[in-house]
């Protein structure tokens, strides 16, 4: 009997038959989450925009930048939000505490910073459906309107229209040494772990908690998170301290193309 016979040969083409199955159609289905995986390294970075918020002494509020769905600045594939980085300022000689902010759509509904990534995903999600349904045109980019963000290239994937080819033997193959496959999910596991830990890192080394208290003359920057609000109409700071309450508004007119379709933009300016 001749090696290419042998059991031990037999039992080698099955295992990497049986390997390379698993590997193709696991490419194929994408069974590392996408979802969890950080941005590129190719990513542009952010585009600061800088814009103040109309003075409510003694807090002075700017809007640094706006960071979108693949636009410059991303640092998560597919991040269903968007991220508003602020800088707060303390003028006063007294404590002041920023209690909430509120970003408001163009019909006024009113959405609140969000401080948990995947339920901000889900909420995400259920709005882009609403306005699906409402037959609102939606589009998860910023947009070509939206000037000062900027957006990156959409990403294609090559393996969409591909086709896998398996052969009786090659299932054959694959059942005797089924064991490979539970070994390699095991894997995939362990990297979407991995991967979902690291966006919840970052997410909240990001994000600025609130209510926020800033000592006199303190300042602080960082993301407030919201769910993606098609043309969004204000954003909206709530703050208090020892005298009293006031709010600083500062409209979004500049971002009103904001997840709005090229084509939907380039009709209404005409």
């Amino acid at each position: 009997m001749g090696a290419a016979s042998s059991p031990f040969f037999g039992r080698r083409q099955a295992f990497l038959t049986a390997t390379i199955i698993a590997l193709v159609l696991c490419c194929q289905c994408g069974c590392v989450a996408t979802k969890y995986k950080l941005a590129k390294k190719d990513t542009p970075p952010v585009q600061p925009i800088n814009i103040a918020f109309p003075p409510s002494p003694p807090l002075q509020a700017t809007l640094v930048a706006l960071i979108s769905y693949g636009g410059p600045g991303s640092w998560k594939r597919k991040a269903l939000w968007d991220e508003y980085v602020v800088a707060f300022e303390n003028h006063g000689e007294r404590p002041l505490t920023i209690d909430s902010a509120t970003l408001t759509d163009s019909a006024g509904t009113p959405y609140a910073a969000v401080s948990d990534p995947w339920a901000l995903e889900k909420q995400s999600k259920k709005l882009e459906k609403q306005y699906r349904d409402r037959g609102e045109a939606f589009m998860r980019a910023a947009g070509p309107g939206v000037l000062i963000v900027g957006v990156g290239a959409a990403t294609v994937s090559a393996a969409a229209g591909s086709t896998v080819f398996v052969s009786a033997g090659m299932v054959g193959a694959a059942v005797a040494t089924i064991v490979v496959l539970p070994v390699y999910y095991a894997s995939v596991l362990g990297i979407n772990h991995h991967n979902k830990k690291a966006v919840t890192t970052e997410f909240k080394r990001r994000r600025l908690p609130l209510p926020l208290t800033l000592a006199p003359g303190e300042t602080r920057t960082g993301s407030l998170f919201y769910p993606m609000v098609r043309s969004p109409g204000s954003l909206t700071l709530y703050w208090s301290n020892e005298t009293g309450s006031a709010t600083a508004i500062l409209p979004l007119e500049f971002l009103h193309a904001l997840h709005v379709p090229a084509a939907l933009v380039d009709h209404a300016s005409k």
